[in-house]
């Protein structure tokens, strides 16, 4: 099918980031049911700290919508990168100063990091080591990120801030985009292994293995990231803790705190934590594509692109730019073009700044489109397959949008996404990963995604089951869980350390 052959939508809106535009709650209306409309009895301010990149804040964002729908006040925290884009929701923006994106571009503990994350045994120091960096400049923001609001929502960058939410009477809950432990399904994520990592030892001595794993990693976390954790608490007046609060045995656990795994049910089923029944799985949080794309309006020459030829491959990493040049992207996916038949396209992603004769040739040609920031909830309907970093985000638009993938993951759970996706049949593969990518292994690859009929099938398919689940209104049914919270919650029966039994068990 080429691209002439499909309706482009070009009336979404107009500017993506325009300040002007509010989710008005008269106009969300007609696309919400009922439940999503009684206002609660009692407005809350609500803040979000959403640190981290754009997979990190877009999903709070879309909860930041559903909790204005309910009549709540939004505050949303991050760094000042994503301020355009908050305040077009409507919502108050406060600046958390740590940008990790910069810092691993800028920094020596940043790039150190960068270099050292292919590195099973490595990686872990130099990430303990920017984290403990980030901890400490994320804390002189508290005061004011966290001025007069009656709630916090934490997510996977943030929940280091929980003992300033405790010194101030905050509640919190906490946003889980992948999970930590390890279950008898699947391995945790933050391994960077595949989730699916030595399940074929018998009697269940995959579990035996991760869990041991799951403990001596709690404990190297405990060993790499509690003191300056502690540390903060002894300067608010509070006693120091023996576990990491986010961790099995932790604090989150001790005091039930809310913790939202946001993984769509169709690509992987998270068991209830007997530790924390305040623990639940959600699907991922997305709003209708309409409500997603409010005010954007695609480039003229994009569209244009577009409906000039059969669909484009789509190029780009996402966050994980910081990991590697532009240039050196550029040059690989040129000889990856080269290697394809010469009626085949792409879109080049987040490389615009390059200046390279051959790809000039490229564009000139009509072969590739350089394309800046477009959303992917738009952008990912008009595609062939996408080649991607495997972030939780992306990996979810991706599904969402119906086409197969491609992952090229870099570090943290991007494997594990890589893995899910190819035991869906969704990828042809479990990803290559950044480290040991060639320009010959993704052609391949694409080669073998672009000529299997079953694998497109499979994966349409898959989108409409993902898009018909937004029927379910995952956020609405969040933001429902949470004032239920609220209003059964005991925030003066405050445990500071985690179950001591718990603690002690994982390792059994």
């Amino acid at each position: 099918m080429t691209m002439s052959d499909v309706n482009i939508d070009t009336t979404t809106n107009r500017n993506h980031f325009s300040r002007k535009t509010s989710i008005s709650r008269s106009t969300s209306r007609s696309s919400t049911s009922s439940a999503e409309n009684n206002a609660p009895q009692t407005p809350r301010r609500i803040l979000l700290l959403a640190i981290g990149s754009m997979g990190d804040v877009l999903p709070f964002v879309n909860i930041g919508v559903g909790f204005s729908r309910r009549g709540h006040e939004v505050i949303i925290a991050a760094n000042a990168r994503f301020k355009e884009l908050i305040e077009s929701k409507g919502f108050e923006f406060r600046e958390i100063k740590w940008d990790m994106i910069h810092e691993w571009e800028h920094t020596d503990a940043g790039k150190r990091m960068v270099r050292y994350s292919s590195s099973t045994i490595l990686q872990v120091p130099f990430t303990f080591s920017f984290l403990k960096q980030g901890f400490k400049k994320s804390y002189g923001d508290a005061e004011s990120a966290l001025k007069d609001v009656d709630f916090v929502l934490l997510g996977t960058g943030s929940t280091y801030m929980y003992p300033e939410c405790i010194i101030r009477n905050i509640p919190v809950a906490y946003i889980m985009f992948y999970p930590y432990a390890s279950t008898k399904n699947y391995t945790g994520a933050v391994y960077g292994r595949s989730f699916d990592s030595l399940q074929w030892l018998p009697f269940e001595l995959n579990f035996t293995v991760w869990r041991t794993v799951d403990s001596f990693a709690a404990r190297c976390s405990d060993v790499g990231l509690l003191p300056i954790y502690n540390q903060r608490m002894t300067e608010l007046g509070l006693p120091p803790v023996e576990r990491l609060p986010w961790l099995p045995g932790g604090a989150f656990e001790a005091n039930k705190v809310p913790v939202l795994h946001v993984s769509n049910k169709h690509l992987i089923k998270i068991p209830q934590n007997p530790n924390n029944l305040m623990e639940k799985q959600f699907d991922y949080p997305f709003l209708s594509i309409n409500e997603e794309l409010e005010n954007f309006e695609p480039p003229a020459d994009l569209v244009d692109f577009l409906r000039k030829g059969r669909r484009p491959i789509y190029f780009g990493y996402g966050s994980m730019h910081s990991f590697s040049t532009a240039e050196s992207r550029v040059r690989l996916w040129l000889e990856v073009m080269k290697k394809l038949p010469d009626n085949q396209r792409a879109l080049f992603a987040g490389v615009s700044s390059v200046k390279n004769p051959e790809s000039d040739k490229f564009v000139e040609a009509g072969r590739v489109f350089l394309v800046g920031h477009v959303p992917h909830s738009w952008m990912f309907r008009y595609v062939a397959c996408v080649v991607h970093h495997g972030g939780a985000g992306t990996t979810h638009t991706v599904v969402r949008a119906g086409v197969p993938s491609i992952t090229v993951p870099h570090f943290a759970d991007q494997p594990w996404w890589a893995s899910i996706l190819h035991r869906h049949g969704l990828s042809v593969n479990a990803g290559i990963h950044a480290s040991t990518i060639t320009a010959d292994k993704l052609y391949r690859a694409l080669l073998d995604t672009l000529t299997d009929k079953e694998l497109m099938e499979r994966a349409a398919e898959m989108g409409l089951k993902v898009r018909k689940s937004k029927t379910h209104c995952p956020v609405s049914k969040i933001v429902k869980y949470i004032e239920n919270y609220w209003d059964n919650m005991n925030w003066d029966d405050l445990s500071l350390e985690g179950d001591k039994s718990c603690a002690s068990s994982e390792s059994s």
